[in-house]
């Protein structure tokens, strides 16, 4: 989670939007099966973003950082259907077990960037 709900609170009660992020991605593929009706792989990756509320504060080097692995499945008539599960390094909290830290997702139609 880049940045919790609560921190987004307006004075109105409502939320806002984050209006600038950024985001570093680095994945590594490999394929298992690359047959054109189901193409299959497995992947590792590591990722780095923020989000801010307003430019005076943005710094694109606080970055909260996590690294994971999972896999793809690509079929034609589908899209990608994913599975993936990731350790979050930055996460506030007392409890830095790995348990606490990882979180398991699922990818359904199309890979997000």
């Amino acid at each position: 989670e880049v940045n919790e709900l609560e921190a987004n609170r307006d004075p109105s009660g409502g939320t806002s939007a984050t209006p600038l992020f950024d985001k570093f991605t680095l994945e590594l593929r490999y394929p298992l099966s690359l047959n054109p009706s189901s193409t299959i792989y497995v992947l590792a990756f590591a990722q780095g973003g923020n989000a801010w509320r307003e430019f005076r504060d943005f710094n694109p080097f606080d970055v909260k950082r996590s690294v994971g692995m999972g896999l793809r499945v690509f079929l034609p008539m589908f899209g990608v259907l994913g599975f993936d599960y990731g350790i979050g390094f930055d996460k506030p909290g007392a409890d830095r077990s790995l348990q606490a830290l990882g979180d398991f997702n699922i990818v359904l139609g199309f890979e997000p960037e």
